[in-house]
């Protein structure tokens, strides 16, 4: 079964998350030099609405609303599948000096830092006495806020916007600083997030909130990419349904040439 591509408006694609202003920046430059779009955002059907929450790629998609291009192809997928797994990304900060780091997140209001080690951080953060835990070179801190407060969400934005722009964020799949550090040698810290699920995600969308920016991921079962669409056709002012029928054409002619592979394995892409 191939991955179900749709040509959409793009005011209907809603994400769920802050967008990185610098990334969103790079690849709208770089969209615009290579002149396609590569790899199409994944959306999901918000139920009882004619639009789609962006599982992934919100940043792709706010390049196509900097570049103010109408229309993207997009994967639609079934939130309800079930090989479509909702995990977390952690954050890798790095470029910001550890100081100006420490300052940027104590300047945030009716939070507590408290020294922990690593296995009470995961313990914390998995029975929601914690809100998120940083590792850095000296150890390890939770972050929670006294009951009551402020919502969760808030605080998670809080801490990445103390650093978002000011800093160089990349996206890690474990908490080891040790497994990190060689990787990013100008690594500050590492930010560690909670788990969301499906029914948060929906919910954000419905209700005009984001969660913060690159903490969710998503795996997604027969995922499409480097399918090079033509920003051509995709800002030109043919119709939508006209723009619909050339891409049934296009992946017809994709099928015909037999262009499309299917590669089961764990693949790793090194020109993202």
């Amino acid at each position: 079964v191939l991955p179900e591509l749709r040509m959409l408006p793009m005011d209907r694609l809603v994400p769920h998350e802050e967008c990185d202003p610098r990334r969103v920046h790079r690849l709208s430059e770089r969209i615009r030099e290579e002149g396609i779009l590569k790899n199409p955002p994944v959306v999901a059907p918000i139920p009882g609405e004619d639009r789609y929450v962006v599982l992934d790629g919100a940043n792709r998609v706010m390049s196509f609303v900097e570049l103010q291009i109408p229309h993207i192809v997009a994967q639609v997928v079934d939130y309800d599948d079930p090989e479509l797994v909702l995990d977390t990304w952690y954050h890798v900060v790095s470029g910001i000096e550890s100081g100006e780091f420490e300052r940027a997140i104590l300047s945030i209001g009716e939070m507590c830092l408290e020294e922990s080690s690593l296995a009470e951080a995961r313990y914390a953060l998995e029975t929601s006495q914690a809100v998120a835990y940083i590792v850095n070179e000296i150890g390890v801190r939770t972050v929670s806020c006294p009951e009551g407060v402020r919502h969760t969400r808030q605080v998670l934005v809080d801490i990445v916007n103390a650093y978002k722009g000011r800093a160089d964020i990349y996206r890690a799949s474990n908490d080891s600083w040790e497994k990190q550090k060689p990787y990013y040698p100008d690594i500050t810290a590492l930010v560690i997030f909670p788990r969301y699920r499906p029914a948060d995600i929906l919910h954000s969308a419905q209700n005009g909130y984001k969660v913060p920016t690159g903490i969710t991921r998503h795996i997604i079962p027969a995922r499409a990419l480097n399918i090079n669409i033509p920003l051509d056709i995709l800002e030109d002012d043919r119709s939508l349904e006209q723009k619909r029928s050339w891409l049934q054409d296009w992946l017809m002619e994709r099928m015909a040439a037999n262009a499309i592979r299917f590669y089961a394995e764990s693949t790793f892409s090194f020109n993202e």
